[in-house]
């Protein structure tokens, strides 16, 4: 009993020491809300259980006694896993300004934070606490929560993190190792951040929305209810790829054909069920960039072939789902479609070519110290690989300029959002999974 006890406390110095850690770390208040909350909601675990060590009744029996605190060390234990997941996570920025893994991170919050709150200003809503972005040995980047667990727990072993993971409201994006050498694959972070979007509004049902509007679209467009109801499974990404393409314009739809280019019998096939068939998928990226106005200089995919009589009807659909997606607004809000005003002047002659003409310029591109910079230097580095990607050392000065320069296009302030959920209900329904899970 006396090990479960030290155990316990010594979880609680852990916890208390990595917290006093960041509040020299993140001075500036990047990660505040979510530092708070992990914390909060960690002590909160670690003092109820250590609350059920203390009251371990003595007088049972030596074996009841160890069966006790065995239950209590497992419960202990998944406590350390839970703030661990994170705090792993948070903690991969927290090196030295030279690291390699902190310049891409911090790199990342930026243009993370560009994306973010632009999204949940300009469509009306409050802002929630922003993702934490880590990396991770993944071939593209993953949003948690959402439908797919974490890549890293095990099925049937870990479901109980997985489940806690989902109902703590810390949200994460994971990226590739790539973002590192590469930062300009950093893009990919507005396509996950898009997904949390769609689940931080879903009091105004945009998720059951985007599915209504998509399938009804579709339908009018083919007048088939099964080819219709074929776009239901899709609508989350295809939500995530309108918002993307919104946000950081052609860069969006790059990242997309990248990670997508197969032979043109796989273009026309559903990797997964999430997703429609490659070809389909970068028609509606492009539909929805035209319809907010957005130059797209790269040239279309091929065309279904007469064979292709399925794709050929789903591409058909195309104009009017882009249609139905950009007209999506939360309740009292504004249509997604407005989220493209400001990258539509970015790229027409705007603010993408001058940050793109920086970072390949005889000299250090200046930092820009407002919400829209990230998100477009970022752009346009993807525009500057994709124009000029085969010069020799190109590769190395553009990563270089990147990591230096997106860092510091921060915008003014703390980053503390809105505290819509309490941490001691939390941690009341944690510790009631918990106790419900490993009471035996």
């Amino acid at each position: 009993m006396e090990e479960s006890r030290d155990e316990a406390a010594a979880l609680r110095r852990e916890v208390e020491a990595w917290r006093s850690g960041w509040d020299s770390v993140d001075a500036m208040g990047a990660h505040l809300t979510q530092l708070d909350l992990l914390y909060a909601v960690s002590l909160g675990l670690i003092d109820e259980i250590a609350g059920r060590i203390g009251g371990i009744d003595i007088a049972a029996g030596t074996g009841e006694v160890y069966e006790e605190c065995r239950r209590q060390d497992v419960r202990l234990l998944h406590a350390r896993r839970l703030w661990r997941w994170y705090a792993d996570k948070l903690d991969q920025r927290a090196g030295p300004p030279e690291d390699l893994v902190v310049q891409t991170l911090r790199a990342a919050d930026e243009v993370l934070w560009s994306c973010w709150k632009t999204a949940f200003t300009v469509l009306g809503e409050a802002i929630p606490a922003a993702p934490i972005p880590y990396l991770a040995p993944l071939y593209s980047a993953t949003a948690t929560p959402r439908t797919d667990p974490p890549p890293e727990l095990r099925p049937g072993q870990d479901d109980l993190l997985r489940k806690h993971i989902e109902q703590l409201p810390v949200a994460a994006i994971g990226l590739p190792p790539v973002c590192c050498r590469r930062p300009w694959w950093i893009v990919l972070i507005a396509h996950e951040a898009s997904h949390h979007v769609q689940f931080e509004a879903a009091q105004s049902r945009l998720e059951g929305l985007a599915q209504e509007r998509v399938v009804a679209a579709a339908f009018g467009a083919d007048d088939d209810a099964g080819l219709a109801e074929a776009w239901r499974p899709w609508c989350r990404e295809l939500f995530a790829d309108a918002c993307s393409v919104l946000l950081v314009g052609p860069a969006a739809v790059w990242a997309v054909a990248e990670l997508e280019e197969r032979s043109p019998a796989g273009l026309r096939k559903s990797p997964s069920g999430s997703y429609p068939p490659p070809l389909v998928r970068l028609a509606v990226l492009r539909a929805v960039a035209g319809a907010a106005g957005i130059q797209m200089e790269q040239p279309a995919p091929a065309e279904a072939g007469e064979d292709d009589d399925r794709i050929g009807r789903l591409l058909a659909c195309v104009p009017d789902v882009a249609a139905a997606l950009t007209a999506l607004a939360p309740a009292q809000g504004r249509p997604l479609r407005m989220l493209g005003t400001a990258t539509a002047r970015a790229y027409n002659g705007g603010s993408v070519a001058s940050w793109r003409s920086e970072l390949l310029g005889a000299d250090e591109p200046v930092p820009q110290r407002d919400l829209d910079a990230a998100r477009f230097c970022v752009a346009a580095g993807v525009d500057a690989w994709q124009r000029f990607g085969g010069q020799p050392g190109l590769t190395e000065r553009l990563a270089s300029r990147l990591r230096t320069v997106l860092p510091l296009c921060r915008e003014p302030g703390t980053r503390a959002g809105e505290a819509t959920h309490d941490a001691g209900d939390v941690t009341r329904r944690l510790l009631a999974d918990l106790y419900q899970e490993t009471s035996g």
